[in-house]
C-alpha cells in the first residue's frame, strides 16, 4: 500500500479532489496520486478514456508548470482535475514521468483511502512534446499559494473545459497525452469499529454495501457506541431491516440508506441523462425506505441488531428525526426541484428532516463536527433549514479551512 509524504496527505486532506505527481520509495521511483470519488475510480478502472494535459506558462514569476488529468467517466460531462505544480518535487516528478513514458498512478477516493493502483502508460508522440516543453530552460516558480498563480490556472480550466475560458493573460503551451492504465490492482481495506468490522474493496459488485461501508466508516468514529450498523425492527414473529445505518446522540435519531450508481457493469457510454435517471430512482427508492423506517419507529417497534439482541436506547436520546439518503454522486444533472419537493413533502409527512448526501458532503459535515454528535446532527437540521429556505437540495457545505501546505 502506498503511503504519501506528510506535506501531500495535509494537501489531499485538505482537497475534496485533486492529482499530484510525486516521488515515492525514497526518490528512487515516482508516480501520479490522485484523489477523486469511488464512481469515478470504478470508470478508470474499467477502462474509461483518460488523459494528462500538461501546461507551461511564462509569467514574471517564473515558468508555471500546471497538469489537468481528464477521467470521461461522463462523456458529456467528465472529471477533470486541474492544479500547479508549485513544489520541487512535484516539478522533478512530473518531468521525470514525461521523460519516461510511463508510471504507476495510485487512487485514494473521496475519503482519502487508497483504494487502487494501476500502471499508467503514455502515448509516446504526445509524451515526447510534452517533455520537450517541459525541460525547455526557464525559472520556474516554486513557493507559496500567489493570485499569479490563480489566473494561471484559470486558463489551464478555461483549455480543458470551453464553458470556463477566460481572458487571456499568460497564455499557457498545452500538450494533451492519452494515457493508458493497465494492471490494475485493487486494496482491500478493514475499518475496525466498536462493534463491528466492515471490509471495503473498490471492485466488490454488491456497489450498494461499498457506499454502505463508506457511511459507516466516516460515522463510526464520530458516533462511537451510538452507531448501529442495519438495524432491525420485530413486526410479530418477523425481523426486517429498519435502515442501513442508525446513529442516536441527545439531539434524536438519525437513519442513512444507502443508494448506490452501478458503475461496474453498465456501457461505459451510458448518457448523462441515463446516469441521472438511474440516481434518480434510487433516490426516489431511499426517500420511501426512509419514510417507513420513520413510520416503524414512531410505532415504537423493538430495535434489534442484524443477529437479533435487542437495543435499548438511552433515554437520553432526544426527539429530532433525520434521515439521510446517501448517494454516489450528487450530480448536476438531477432534478434537484423535483428532489426537492419530494424531500420537503415526504418530511412533513414523517415529521423527519430528510435529505440527500454523498460522501464527498458527508465527509465534510462529519470533519466540521469535530467529534461532536451534537454539533452533526446540527449542522444536519441548519442543512436542512437551508434546503427549505432555498428550494434546493443540491447544497455544498464550505469552510475556509488552513492554507494549503
Amino acid at each position: 500500500m502506498f503511503t504519501p509524504s506528510s506535506r501531500n496527505w495535509e494537501e489531499m486532506k485538505y482537497e475534496s479532489a485533486g492529482c499530484w505527481p510525486l516521488p515515492i520509495n525514497n526518490g528512487d521511483e515516482f508516480a501520479i496520486v490522485t484523489k477523486m470519488g469511488a464512481s469515478t475510480i470504478k470508470a478508470a478502472y474499467r477502462s474509461c478514456p483518460v488523459s494528462l494535459t500538461i501546461a507551461r506558462a511564462e509569467t514574471p514569476e517564473g515558468v508555471v508548470l500546471a497538469t489537468t488529468l481528464k477521467v470521461e467517466d461522463d462523456p458529456s460531462a467528465a472529471l477533470m482535475l486541474s492544479g500547479v505544480l508549485r513544489h520541487a518535487e512535484e516539478q522533478l516528478a512530473i518531468e521525470n514521468i514525461l521523460r519516461t513514458g510511463k508510471t504507476l498512478m495510485v487512487f485514494f477516493d473521496e475519503l482519502s483511502r487508497p483504494v487502487a493502483r494501476a500502471t499508467c502508460t503514455f502515448s509516446t508522440t504526445e509524451c515526447g512534446e510534452a517533455s520537450e516543453m517541459v525541460g525547455t530552460a526557464g525559472t520556474r516558480y516554486v513557493g507559496a499559494w500567489i493570485p499569479l498563480l490563480a489566473a494561471v490556472l484559470d486558463e489551464v480550466q478555461g483549455f480543458a473545459d470551453p464553458q470556463l475560458v477566460v481572458p487571456t493573460k499568460y497564455a499557457p503551451t498545452f500538450v494533451t497525452i492519452p494515457l493508458t492504465l493497465s494492471e490494475f490492482e485493487t486494496q482491500k481495506l478493514t475499518a475496525i469499529g466498536t462493534r463491528e468490522t466492515l471490509d471495503f474493496r473498490l471492485d466488490d459488485p454488491d456497489e450498494g454495501f461499498g457506499l454502505e461501508q463508506s457511511t459507516w466508516h466516516l460515522l463510526e468514529n464520530l458516533f462511537e457506541g451510538c452507531i448501529i450498523h442495519s438495524p432491525h425492527v420485530r413486526e410479530g414473529k418477523n425481523l426486517r431491516e429498519l435502515s442501513d445505518i442508525m446513529t442516536h446522540c441527545n439531539a434524536g435519531i438519525c437513519l442513512f440508506e444507502s443508494k448506490a450508481a452501478t458503475m461496474l457493469t453498465p456501457s461505459l457510454d451510458r448518457s448523462t441523462e441515463r446516469r441521472a435517471k438511474s440516481v434518480q430512482k434510487q433516490i426516489n427508492k431511499g426517500i420511501d425506505q426512509l419514510v417507513g423506517a420513520m413510520r416503524n419507529l414512531n410505532r415504537g417497534l423493538p430495535i434489534l441488531t442484524k443477529v437479533g439482541t435487542e437495543i435499548e436506547l438511552p433515554s437520553t436520546v432526544g426527539n429530532v428525526h433525520q434521515g439521510v439518503v446517501m448517494v454516489s454522486e450528487m450530480l448536476p444533472s438531477l432534478d434537484w426541484e423535483g428532489i426537492t419537493n419530494q424531500l420537503i413533502d415526504a418530511s412533513k409527512q414523517s415529521g423527519t428532516m430528510l435529505q440527500v448526501l454523498d460522501l464527498q458532503e458527508l465527509r465534510m459535515l462529519v470533519g466540521v463536527s469535530k467529534d461532536n454528535p451534537m454539533l452533526f446532527a446540527g449542522y444536519l437540521a441548519y442543512r436542512f433549514d437551508a434546503i427549505e429556505e432555498r428550494k434546493n437540495a443540491m447544497l455544498r457545505t464550505v469552510f475556509d479551512g488552513p492554507p494549503m501546505p
